[in-house]
């Protein structure tokens, strides 16, 4: 920050003598009773060379050139700059000002010895460091007294190397020398020693906070970012001092890097309070601004730091801009107070950087961002203040509830201890049913056939997916004296145990009457026995066809048809035999249909779950679209037409639960 004040200073508009070239500027108390003092930013006489002798009041300056000492871009002197010259000042001070200590301040880019009445009154640097052109940008201040008299000479050698000049950047490469009362040059290290103190007191704090809840890492940032500011103020006092400190070369290497450093944890800190996580850029920010930290140390000052700094602002304010219009910020209590101080804080920033550049007077006295940075400070403080009791508020509230509950504890522990109770008796019962159940289900599975028939000419295959633990389909296969395969599938209404009974008592009628040559018997006799078992409300649905290689014939009781599949045409016919359930209340008269089948036909003896699949809208497949299955998958040998079909369920069900049992038996004619 040494060079924003030395650049802050060259751009002040102070209370300047009228007339001061080629006349001689007047200085009065007046003048000197502005902060700024009198600053002679006016055209001095200008001699490029060295010679001792133009430092003796009595010498002739008139047929000098007049140039202004700051030097800045588009007003060196006619020549230009050769890196070495003499300029001298007339002053005129009022009676009021003799023999009284004044302090006189120069803000240099380069070397300067001053004389004052031919008298050498201050020496920035050795001439053999002036002649190599190595001085580094500073301000110095020094306290002198005028004699009682009322014309004095002030003569300033300044060098600086020829290569360098030119103005870099907007920096000018020559000096401003100024006169001040002593008392304002006192009230303004003390002015910022506070403001010194004030960011150190605030990083204790905010280390401390981050030490005791390391979660929120905002405050470690936060904390280097107000170190970082301490050590600007710090450098900039230093240099108000005339940079005499043993140690000012770290300093300057300090501050040089320190702006860079501030934005950087000011950063790393707006990222901690608003996003979460870090956006990926934060990588690249904190790299670059690793590098330009240490390229900025090892070169000390000078325009590579300054313009350093002012690019790296630049990318900050664009990378702010670019997440809060992202909209992926997180709330958070007290936010709106921290981004307020943060839009102070970039805004005296921003008006630092102008005043630099000399936009507009420097109002503050170059030091702009300190009151960005305590309007900071205090938002941070404040809005810690706020999330701190919006949190205590909280669990003051989450305290009530507990409190208003307690009352109810014991209560629900003796419902939780009741419900534990009736769980257990519940998982117990529900052991045992399940054991009853696998019973079950391995006396239904075990009345199924162990293997499917073998009939010349003809080719079975069978898939079966129930329900529940024991479902109520069931199907079955007798091999009739004339070589001819008979087939039953049914379908006992309802699913468990009692569905199993019902498959039972079909199953032993089966066996008994199997082999009967009218089918429509068959049925009337399994009907009247199950009538006369009284199992209400349970009824069975039943088809039992007779199968050769040359015909089919069913009967049926409120079965689906028998789909027929033929391979001369492709195309799916219906064979119908409509008929009440098996058990109901009535005595239905069965009635037996037959058709023709050729080589390669191919029936599909279903039960009613595989139309009545449901799909996750809770449609149905229905009777067309389980013609349509067949259509598609028949054609191979019997077992692949079995798996397509149930592919074709699985499918249209997707990911819903299997509703109804499904029993495909599928006969192919081979011959």
């Amino acid at each position: 920050m040494r060079v924003a004040a030395f650049a802050a200073l060259l751009g002040a508009f102070p209370i300047i003598a009228a007339a001061q070239e080629p006349a001689p500027t007047r200085i009065t108390a007046a003048a000197l009773a502005d902060p700024e003092g009198v600053v002679l930013a006016h055209a001095w006489r200008f001699h490029p060379g060295d010679d001792p002798r133009w430092a003796d009041p009595s010498f002739d300056d008139s047929g000098w050139e007049p140039v202004e000492p700051r030097m800045p871009d588009g007003k060196l002197p006619r020549a230009g700059w050769p890196g070495v010259g003499w300029f001298r000042r007339h002053l005129l001070v009022d009676r009021a000002l003799w023999s009284r200590s004044l302090a006189m301040q120069i803000v240099t880019a380069g070397a300067a010895d001053v004389y004052l009445d031919g008298e050498l009154r201050y020496r920035t640097v050795e001439h053999a460091t002036q002649a190599s052109g190595e001085a580094l940008p500073g301000i110095a201040t020094w306290n002198l007294q005028l004699s009682a008299r009322p014309d004095h000479l002030i003569a300033v050698r300044y060098s600086r190397q020829p290569a360098a000049a030119s103005g870099a950047f907007g920096i000018d490469i020559g000096y401003t020398l100024g006169l001040k009362r002593i008392s304002t040059l006192r009230r303004y290290p003390a002015l910022q020693g506070i403001f010194t103190t004030v960011p150190v007191l605030v990083a204790l704090l905010h280390i401390a906070l981050f030490w005791y809840y390391p979660r929120a890492r905002e405050n470690l940032f936060y904390a280097l970012s107000m170190v970082a500011f301490a050590v600007i103020v710090l450098q900039d006092i230093a240099a108000d001092a005339g940079g005499t400190s043993p140690h000012m070369g770290l300093l300057n290497r300090l501050g040089a890097a320190a702006p860079v450093a501030a934005i950087l944890f000011g950063l790393l800190t707006y990222y901690a309070v608003r996003t979460r996580p870090f956006p990926r850029s934060w990588v690249a920010f904190t790299v670059a601004g690793v590098v330009l930290m240490v390229a900025c140390f090892l070169t000390s000052v000078g325009s590579f730091s300054q313009w350093s700094w002012y690019l790296y602002f630049a990318a900050f304010l664009g990378e702010i801009a670019r997440v809060e219009l992202s909209r992926r910020t997180v709330p958070r209590e007290g936010v709106s107070i921290y981004l307020v101080s943060l839009a102070l804080l970039v805004a005296m920033i921003t008006l630092q950087v102008l005043i630099n550049f000399r936009v507009f007077p420097s109002i503050l006295g170059g030091g702009a961002y300190v009151f960005g940075m305590l309007a900071s400070a205090g938002g941070m403080s404040l809005s810690l203040a706020r999330s701190f009791a919006s949190t205590n508020l909280h669990l003051e509230r989450r305290l009530a509830e507990v409190q208003a509950l307690s009352g109810q504890v014991l209560e629900q522990e003796r419902a939780a201890h009741a419900h534990e109770l009736r769980q257990r008796l519940l998982e117990a019962e529900n052991a045992r049913k399940g054991r009853e159940l696998d019973d079950a289900r391995t006396l239904q599975l075990s009345m199924l056939p162990l293997q499917n028939p073998e009939v010349e000419g003809l080719e079975v295959a069978v898939a079966m997916a129930t329900a529940s633990e024991v479902g109520g389909d069931y199907y079955d296969f007798r091999v009739g004296p004339d070589g001819s395969l008979v087939v039953t599938v049914g379908d006992a209404t309802g699913h468990g145990v009692a569905a199993g009974i019902m498959v039972t008592a079909v199953k032993a009628l089966f066996g008994t009457l199997g082999g009967g040559p009218s089918l429509a018997a068959m049925l009337a006799e399994c009907d009247r026995v199950l009538r006369g078992m009284n199992v209400k409300p349970l009824h069975m649905c039943l088809t039992i066809g007779r199968v050769t290689p040359r015909s089919v014939a069913v009967c049926s009781a409120a079965m689906p048809p028998v789909l027929i599949w033929r391979a001369s045409t492709g195309t799916v016919e219906e064979l119908v035999s409509a008929g009440l359930p098996l058990g109901g209340g009535l005595s239905p008269a069965y009635q037996e249909h037959q058709t023709a089948l050729a080589a390669g036909d191919t029936l599909l003896f279903a039960t009613d779950g595989f139309a009545e699949t449901l799909d996750p809208e809770s449609n149905p497949l229905g009777y067309e679209g389980a013609t349509d299955a067949l259509r598609r998958a028949a054609g191979p040998p019997a077992s692949e037409v079995v798996d397509r079909l149930m592919a074709t369920a699985a499918s249209w069900r997707r990911e819903r639960e299997q509703g109804d049992d499904v029993t495909f038996v599928v006969v192919r004619v081979n011959r």
